[in-house]
């Protein structure tokens, strides 16, 4: 008869629970409206359907005071450990919102790799110590596809496919350029075409990244054949090929922000329309909430990026 007083407790109105609680913390009916703020017959009729509703006596008939049955103790019993569950679940949600726990699943592409960008995720983990951040490297495609199954809370990519389970939190331009050794024959080049470019060693990604797909995309429209020296799956690798300056290699201004700044590289525009009109992107999945700790570390992210496109831009505008 117990187990089945307990299951029933788990469905019973746990405001009758309260009132129950209540009237054996007080020891009458009287001092127990009195603690509700309720009139007496209110607790009487509560106490009275409570019973019913399980079907056995919670407390001992006849008595002046509240004197509780072994099930009015189970009942009781079980009300103090549902609250206890409560609190301590708020608790955790109130840790969440203020950022003192949780994981934060990132993905981005290996453009954005870069000392600066380190710094400003240990900064926002120095900032939030209770806070664990993961973060997966991956070429566009499988960003994305991360971001749908929501294997990762939202993703950074470079020229993001059309996608309708994807939604687009922040989109800067940003085309596709010739880098290039300061000491390279086409530093002389305002703007580079890709006939022109095709005629020097070239550097480029291998046919998984975004960005070979759109050379490839560029070849056609512009009936060029560009035919690389070397072909990597490391941008690193393409970065340190073009600072031997044997040749060049086409990438985002943002994937060699710190060589650009500091000379040790030069971009150059090209003439491609679909060269010229390639983005970055911050993303995450259609209809999905973020929790506060993500999006705390997206709108950083967010800042981030648009400080590095205004210096950039800044230097192609000194230059």
């Amino acid at each position: 008869m117990f187990f089945e007083a307990t299951c029933k407790i788990m469905k019973v109105n746990n405001t009758r629970l309260m009132y129950l609680y209540e009237a054996q913390r007080c020891g009458t009916m009287n001092a127990a409206s009195e603690a509700l703020d309720v009139a007496p017959s209110s607790v009487t009729r509560q106490l009275a359907a409570l019973e019913k509703e399980l079907g056995i006596a919670l407390f001992e008939k006849g008595r002046r005071g509240i004197k509780l049955t072994e099930a009015g103790e189970l009942a009781c019993e079980h009300y103090r450990e549902r609250c206890s569950h409560e609190e301590a679940f708020l608790s955790q949600l109130d840790k969440l919102k203020s950022l003192k726990t949780g994981t934060i699943k990132v993905a981005i592409g290996e453009a954005f790799l870069s000392d600066e960008f380190s710094r400003l995720i240990s900064q926002f983990m120095a900032d939030n110590p209770g806070i664990t951040v993961e973060i997966s490297i991956g070429k566009t495609n499988h960003v994305v596809e991360l971001v749908k199954e929501d294997d990762v809370h939202f993703g950074l990519i470079f020229d993001i496919p059309r996608d309708p389970k994807i939604r687009i939190k922040l989109a800067l331009p940003q085309p596709l350029k010739v880098i290039l050794h300061p000491s390279h024959p086409l530093i002389k080049s305002r703007i580079i075409t890709l006939s022109e470019a095709a005629q020097h060693r070239t550097a480029l990604p291998d046919k998984t990244y975004r960005m070979r797909q759109i050379v490839h995309m560029a070849e056609d429209e512009n009936q060029t054949f560009i035919d690389p020296e070397l072909t990597s799956n490391s941008l690193l690798l393409l970065k340190d090929y073009v600072k031997t300056g044997k040749g060049i290699s086409f990438m985002p201004e943002i994937a060699v922000k710190h060589e650009l700044l500091t000379n040790q590289l030069i971009s150059k525009p090209t003439d491609s329309s679909l060269f010229n009109g390639t983005k970055i992107s911050v993303v995450s999945r259609l209809g999905r909430q973020l929790p506060n700790s993500a999006d705390l570390l997206m709108r950083r992210i967010q800042v981030y990026l648009n400080e590095s496109i205004d210096v950039l831009s800044a230097l192609n505008t000194s230059g």
